[in-house]
Order: structure tokens, then C-alpha cells, then sequence
């Protein structure tokens, strides 16, 4: 997913309720029992300190800012390379390091050209699928098997090893990075308006059939303040109407698709009896939801005090942590996604760690990898607020959740697999077959249909141009 995670973009998700981001945060802020930002000064995560490894490393890494400064929006500190830089020479004093920071405007092009160049040994990129198939990243099966410190149990959930699904040109799986920063999401809600209404708060693990009878419930004039209140948002420009049908699709046990090693041997089916009755379900919101919402428009009010919007689709789990840090638990809560018969629910997103394909000392590449994933690179990323980690037991013994932090942490957890209905073709058939639904009224079996065959089509294109 193309989308900002780090630094300044956790203002624009509670200013502009835009998803799929995160930022730094004051040292103030706690985590449950740990202390935000302040470095311990030994290692106690799996990946212990070794100050015996001597060379350098350079790292990309996208979205990160060069230098610690407080956000000019929130007056928040955002931590940046330099804090990171600290944190590496804590645990490995004799490597040097140097970090490459680039935006995430061309991150694709940008990243193609720092390995080429060889100008970095380790890739911090939300988009793995395109380092491996343009061969810029090593395979670090390897390096896993015979490394004593890493293992999928240190993760949160093995749904997160899968990533966007890599593949070889046999199809087979290919573990080219690790996750390091994640996020899930949930349908957050406004106790305040619930209890307005004298509706009772939205179960901890709804049904999308819940959801939808209290967006009903929820819709008019709210009885105490008499303002117009809606019971349902959920963003649709871009791709994101994609996003949220394939979320409803999971759980009504729609497939969602498998990875091929080219796009063109993704394998994706958009008309199929499961999202057809997602894309009938999410039509049949819209009534509740507030006018311009198709546009974009609508939720200028959510998480703040003036609010009029009850519950809203497929937020990050990250965000319960600025409300907490904002004070106002007392008026939003978090409930997860329904879950599908695999037992998933919920959008997967965030950055992986990569070893570069060229760099000169791969065992030394290899260690800051598995330190950013499952050593105090987790540490890093929590304690500056950054965004979800993903290994809790990475974090040190002197961590202790609190509810909020399960209640987040939950939500990783349970994230449906990567698939292939989110990247390129697919998702962008999808989001203009959704768009026929919602301003054209066109049966939902129809729009889904050209958007199964808008995606066979190129396909066919990529496949022919491909084989010249």
C-alpha cells in the first residue's frame, strides 16, 4: 500500500481522517508500563547487544524524517533518524551507520535507485513486493533457519510474515523481508453519541449486521444536542471503497486471491457470489452515512468535541493511541472488523525490512534486519510513537499492555492476509466497478463483472508485452 505511515501523517488522520498513518509522539505519553522514548541502555529484546561487530550499514528507509523535531501541527515530537542512529549504536558501538531518509512522493523510483547505486545495504519500504520483483532484494530464508535469535513465534500473528505475498517464478513463497511497523484496523464509534441516542455500544466483536442496524438507529437528530447525527463513515475516494468491500468480502468468505510472481499471474476474482453480496451490503450503508461521503466529504467533525458521526469503518489501530494521548477515551472506542471463516478480519498494512540484493556484507545486513524486527528496532518504533510493532516480546520485559494497548494490539493480530484485490489492476477495477454502484445504480453483479474482466484484459496486455 502506497500510503504514508511515519512522521507527520498521524495529524492528517484525526484533522482529515485519513487511514494507514502514524507519527511520533511526546516523550510524555506512556505505553502501558514502559516509558515512551527513553532508550534503556542495554538490550532486552531476542537480538542481544554485540559489540563485537565491527563495519558499516546503511539504511533506506522511507517516511522517516532526518531529525528529531516537534511536529509543526501538534507541537508532538517526531523522532527521527538520528534518534534511530542512537538506539543502533546502543546495542552495535562499533558499526557505522548512515541512514538515507526519502519521502514516500516516487518511494518506488527513489529505493530502485539507492541499491543500483549501492548506496544503501538495508531497505526499510512499504512496498517489498516491488524490491523482489525488480531483484533488488536477498531472500532471507538462509539467514532465518540458521539464525538462533529470529522466529515466527516472536511475531504477533503469523499473518503477518505473509506480507504482500512474494513469489518466485515457480510460485513459490519467498520470505524477502520482515515486518517492522504494522497496522490492522477496527470501526471506531462515539460513546457519547450512543448514549444519546440510548443505544447500547457497539459489541467488541460486532457482526456486520449489527453495525449496519445501529447505523440505523443512529441516524438523525441526536435527542440531546438536536444535531444531525449519522450513524456510518467510511472514506471511498481513490481506492479506498476497494479497501473497505474486500474487508466485508473476507467475511462473508469471499477468495481473496493469490500472489503471482508478475502481476499478470496475480490471481483475482472481484465477481464472485462473496463480493457481490459485499458490494450489495456496503450500498446499503450509504443511507446512513453523511452527503458528500462519496466524495470524500462528511467526516469534517470526527474525533472532534462537535462530532456527528457514530461510527467510522476502517481506522487503523494506531489511532486509539492518539485519542488516549489526546484524553479522549472517554468518548471514542474501538470494535474489531467481523472476521471471515479463516478467522481473519480487518486491512494489513505497514513497512517491511529488506536486505539489499548488492550489499557487500550480508551477515552484518542481516543482523540490523532482524534487529529492526524482533530486536529493539521494535523498541524504536513504540517507544517514539511511530506506529504498531510487531513483537510485543521484543519490546522488553519492563512492557506491560494496558486495555487500550490489547485492544490495539488485537486488531494487528487478527488482520486479514495481504491480497492481491489491494495492489494496482485489481484495486483500481474494483474502486471503479464500486463507483458504477454507488453514483449509476448499476446492479452490483454487472459493475463487478467488468471489473473482473477490465482486470483479465490487462492482465492479457502485461502478459503479451511481457513475452516480447
Amino acid at each position: 500500500m502506497n500510503r504514508k505511515w511515519l512522521t507527520l501523517s498521524m495529524a492528517a488522520i484525526l484533522l482529515a481522517t485519513s487511514a494507514g498513518c502514524s507519527s511520533g509522539e511526546s516523550k510524555d505519553a506512556t505505553q502501558g508500563g514502559s516509558t515512551a522514548g527513553e532508550a534503556t541502555g542495554k538490550s532486552t529484546s531476542p537480538v542481544k547487544a554485540k559489540p563485537e561487530l565491527k563495519g558499516k550499514i546503511r539504511i533506506g528507509y522511507v517516511g522517516l524524517n532526518d531529525q528529531t523535531a516537534p511536529d509543526p501541527l501538534t507541537g508532538e515530537m517526531v523522532y527521527g533518524a538520528d534518534e534511530l542512529k542512537k538506539r543502533l549504536k546502543q546495542d552495535y558501538p562499533n558499526i557505522d551507520f548512515e541512514v538515507v531518509t526519502y519521502p514516500y512522493k516516487d518511494h518506488q523510483a527513489k529505493a530502485k535507485a539507492l541499491v543500483e547505486s549501492r548506496q544503501i545495504d538495508v531497505s526499510i519500504e512499504s512496498d517489498s513486493k516491488f524490491m523482489w520483483n525488480q531483484g533488488l532484494s536477498e531472500d532471507l530464508t538462509p539467514f532465518e533457519e540458521k539464525d538462533k535469535e529470529w522466529s515466527k513465534d516472536l511475531y504477533l500473528s503469523p499473518t503477518l510474515l505473509t506480507g504482500p505475498l512474494e513469489v518466485d517464478k515457480d510460485g513459490k513463497t519467498v520470505n524477502n523481508a520482515l515486518p517492522i511497523a504494522v497496522d490492522g484496523s477496527g470501526i471506531y464509534f462515539d460513546k457519547t453519541i450512543f448514549a444519546d441516542f440510548g443505544v447500547a455500544s457497539l459489541s467488541e466483536n460486532p457482526t456486520w449486521d449489527e453495525v449496519l442496524d445501529k447505523a440505523k438507529k443512529l441516524t438523525g437528530k441526536n435527542p440531546k444536542t438536536g444535531e444531525q447525527t449519522y450513524g456510518l463513515y467510511t472514506r471511498i475516494p481513490g481506492d479506498q471503497a476497494g479497501y473497505a468491500v474486500s474487508i466485508i468480502a473476507n467475511t462473508f468468505g469471499a477468495d481473496m486471491g493469490k500472489m503471482g510472481n508478475k502481476e499478470y499471474l496475480n490471481q483475482v476474482t472481484l465477481n464472485s457470489p462473496g463480493m457481490v453480496k459485499a458490494a450489495d451490503y456496503y450500498k446499503s450503508m450509504i443511507p446512513f452515512t453523511p452527503p458528500g461521503m462519496i466524495q470524500g466529504q462528511g467526516a469534517e467533525k470526527w474525533s472532534t468535541p462537535k462530532n456527528n458521526i457514530a461510527m467510522y469503518i476502517n481506522l487503523p489501530a494506531i489511532q486509539l493511541q492518539k485519542f488516549k494521548s489526546l484524553k479522549m477515551l472517554d468518548k471514542y472506542d474501538v470494535a474489531m472488523i467481523p472476521k471471515g471463516p479463516q478467522g481473519t478480519g480487518g486491512f494489513l498494512g505497514g513497512v517491511r525490512v529488506q536486505m539489499v540484493k548488492n550489499t557487500q556484507d550480508k551477515e552484518l545486513a542481516w543482523e540490523i534486519v532482524k534487529w529492526m524486527s524482533v530486536g529493539n528496532g521494535q523498541r524504536f518504533l513504540w517507544e517514539t510513537k511511530n506506529t504498531m510493532p510487531v513483537s510485543t516480546k521484543s519490546l522488553g520485559p519492563d512492557y506491560k499492555p494496558d486495555a487500550n494497548d490489547e485492544k490495539m494490539f488485537k486488531m494487528v493480530s487478527q488482520a486479514q492476509y495481504m491480497s492481491p484485490i489491494w495492489f494496482t489492476t485489481a484495486k483500481f477495477a474494483l474502486t471503479r466497478g464500486m463507483e458504477k454502484v454507488l453514483l449509476k445504480n448499476t446492479p452490483a453483479q454487472e459493475a463487478l463483472d467488468a471489473a473482473q474482466k477490465e482486470v483479465l484484459d490487462e492482465f492479457a496486455k502485461n502478459k503479451a508485452a511481457d513475452q516480447k
